[in-house]
């Protein structure tokens, strides 16, 4: 619709045209400081030469059939209403999106302290399996110093036989016959302690297997803790958010 306005108080009409910024206004009538739009001495050139259909007057002194006549309070009044109902829209809407975004930034927070409960659900069980690993390696440990013990005992034996070699070596005759008992009781010690040795190795082979799987969880654990405290930055994260969320919508509310 197009739009002539014919006014005689400047603030009236410079209201008039700042409510209809957005509307197709053609010309204006009267003395106005810093017109935005084509000023006519009177109404009737102006509607010569550029005809409206919507003649907003702010005198009173407007007759005519060619437009229609609306009076400057009138259509003031209504111009006003329609900006209030458009800000009171503007602040519903974005009092809608702010909650939105609260309930978003509420399901995150949820989301995150899931993954924390996750997380600490993978500790406790890494911690349980970590304490039967320590009992294992506690076991083979006393295993391992239990056959020291008999390695021990071996070369004390070894000892006792060796001078018991000593004596035999210095007689000779039928007492020779004393040096294939000697030589047996050694074959037998030097089996025990192979047998030992190699049951060592085993053992130590399943302490240094333990050990590279606490290594392994070590770094399980590290990675965890890393998570948490990745979540728990985003967590402090998103509350900072909510509280921005909550001093923005405490201001839309007071400007309701």
């Amino acid at each position: 619709m197009r739009i002539g306005i014919v006014g005689n108080d400047g603030m009236q009409v410079a209201a008039l045209c700042q409510y209809l910024a957005d509307q197709d206004v053609r010309w204006v009538v009267g003395e106005i400081e810093d017109a935005q739009y084509p000023c006519y001495p009177d109404y009737g050139q102006a509607m010569l030469e550029e005809p409206v259909d919507i003649i907003i007057d702010c005198t009173g002194d407007v007759e005519t059939r060619d437009a229609m006549v609306v009076p400057g309070n009138a259509a003031l009044f209504l111009l006003s209403f329609r900006d209030a109902q458009e800000k009171e829209f503007q602040h519903k809407t974005a009092l809608s999106a702010t909650a939105a975004q609260l309930t978003k930034g509420i399901e995150k927070i949820g989301q995150k302290a899931q993954l924390l409960d996750h997380y600490a659900r993978q500790l406790t069980d890494i911690g349980g399996k970590l304490d039967e690993a320590s009992q294992e390696i506690a076991g083979d440990l006393e295993r391992t110093g239990r056959l020291l013990d008999v390695i021990t005992r071996i070369a004390k034996r070894s000892k006792i036989i060796g001078l018991n070699s000593a004596i035999e070596a210095s007689r000779v005759g039928e007492q020779g016959r004393g040096f294939a008992v000697v030589a047996e009781e050694i074959k037998s010690l030097a089996d025990d302690s192979s047998r030992s040795v190699q049951d060592i190795e085993k053992i130590l082979e399943g302490i240094q297997r333990r050990s590279a799987g606490f290594t392994q969880r070590t770094g399980v654990v590290k990675e965890v803790v890393d998570m948490q405290r990745q979540a728990l930055t985003e967590i402090f994260s998103l509350l900072q958010s909510l509280k921005e969320l909550e001093d923005h919508i405490r201001k839309l509310a007071q400007e309701q």
